[in-house]
C-alpha cells in the first residue's frame, strides 16, 4: 500500500505512559495499514526520537496553543485523545485542554475514529462518596463537552485503562511503597490488604488502540476497559518484595491520616484528590460502572496476545531508584 493510501492516526501525548507504548505497537505492527503522528511538545525527547525512528512523523505542539495543534491534527483519519492531569496537577487546564481537543476534532473532515482515553465519573462511585476525584472529574467534564459534538460522539470509542502496574514508581508518594527508617518498605493505604481491583500495564495500551483501529465503527459509542489482573494489595506487595528479596508490609490508614500523609508533600486540595482516590480503588470493578456499553479489552484484542501480568511487570521494571 503507497504510503498515501495509509490512514493517518495522530496519537496525542505520544511520549508519555499510554501515547508511547501505543504508537511504537502501531509502528511495529500496523505499519502497512496506517501512518503514525507522534505528537509531543519535545521531539528531542529519547523517546521521541526512537518513535521517529521507528518510522513516525514526530511533531510538536502544545495543547494550550490552538495553532499548534491544529496543525499536529490536520488530515487525521484517527485521534488517540489523551489528557494528563498529572502534568501540572491542574483541574480547569486539563479540561480546558481536553475541550480544545475535542472542538479541534469535530472540524477534521476525514476523521473515522475517535479515542479518548477516558476514567470513570468519580462523582458517581460509591453512591457519591467521593466528590473530589480531580483527574476522574476532569475526564467526566471533558466527556460532557465531547458529547456537545453529536458527530464527534458518533464516532467515539472512551478508553478505561485500569491502574497501572507503573504507578509504583511514577508516583509512588501516593501509590507505592515508602522505605522506612528500619530499611522496610510500608505500603500505607486507606483501604485493607485484601483489596482488590483492577490493574494493567500502560504498556498493554497499544494492542488495545490497534484493535480498535482495525474494527472500524464496531466499537463506535462503546466503553472499552483495559484490565489485566485483580490482585490483592497483600499479593501484589509480597510478590514484589520476594522478586527483590526485601521486607515489606502492608499498613492499613485511615483517610483521615492518608489525607494527612498527602498534605506532607502536596497542595490540600490535591491530597484530598489522591486520598479519595486511592480510597475509590477499594470499590474494585464496580467503579466502572454498569454500563451496558462496557467492553472488555480481551475480547478485542488477538486471542494470542497475553497482557502483561503483575509478576511479569516486577521482573521487567527497573527498581533502583526507590531501593
Amino acid at each position: 500500500m503507497a504510503e498515501t493510501d495509509k490512514k493517518l492516526v495522530v496519537i496525542l501525548g505520544a511520549t508519555g505512559a499510554q501515547g508511547y507504548p501505543t504508537a511504537k505497537y502501531l509502528l511495529q505492527n500496523s505499519s502497512d495499514l496506517f501512518r503514525v503522528r507522534a505528537v509531543t511538545r519535545d521531539r528531542t525527547k529519547p523517546v521521541a526520537q526512537d518513535l521517529a525512528a521507528l518510522g513516525a512523523e514526530v511533531v510538536e505542539a502544545n495543547f494550550d496553543h490552538e495553532g499548534s495543534l491544529a496543525a499536529a491534527l490536520d488530515g487525521a483519519h484517527a485521534v488517540f485523545a489523551i489528557t494528563n492531569f498529572w502534568d501540572k496537577a491542574d483541574y480547569d487546564l486539563e479540561v480546558t485542554q481536553g475541550k480544545l481537543v475535542n472542538k479541534l476534532a469535530s472540524h477534521l473532515p476525514h476523521l473515522e475514529s475517535y479515542i479518548f482515553s477516558s476514567l470513570p465519573d468519580g462523582r458517581k462511585s460509591a453512591d457519591g462518596k467521593f466528590q473530589n476525584i480531580l483527574p476522574y472529574n476532569a475526564k467526566a467534564a471533558i466527556r460532557e463537552d465531547l458529547y456537545t459534538y453529536p458527530a464527534l460522539a458518533s464516532i467515539t470509542t472512551e478508553l478505561f485503562v485500569a491502574f497501572y502496574y507503573q504507578n509504583w514508581l511514577k508516583y509512588q508518594i501516593v501509590f507505592g511503597p515508602i522505605k522506612n527508617g528500619n530499611g522496610t518498605f510500608v505500603l500505607s493505604m486507606p483501604y485493607p490488604s485484601t483489596t482488590r481491583f483492577p490493574s494493567a500495564s500502560a504498556d498493554d495500551v497499544g494492542v488495545v488502540v490497534d484493535s480498535l483501529l482495525r474494527s472500524g465503527k464496531k466499537y463506535h459509542g462503546k466503553t472499552v476497559t483495559l484490565v489485566a489482573e485483580m490482585l490483592s494489595q497483600a499479593d501484589t506487595l509480597e510478590s514484589w518484595a520476594n522478586h527483590l528479596g526485601i521486607k515489606a508490609v502492608f499498613e492499613q490508614a485511615s483517610s483521615q491520616d492518608h489525607q494527612k500523609r498527602m498534605a506532607a508533600s502536596m497542595p490540600e486540595h490535591l491530597a484530598i484528590a489522591v486520598t479519595e482516590l486511592s480510597s475509590n480503588l477499594f470499590y474494585g470493578e464496580k467503579t466502572f460502572g454498569d454500563d451496558a456499553n462496557l467492553v472488555d479489552a480481551r475480547e478485542i484484542i488477538p486471542a494470542n496476545f497475553k497482557l502483561k501480568s503483575w509478576e511479569e511487570y516486577v521482573k521487567e521494571e527497573g527498581w533502583s531508584s526507590i531501593l
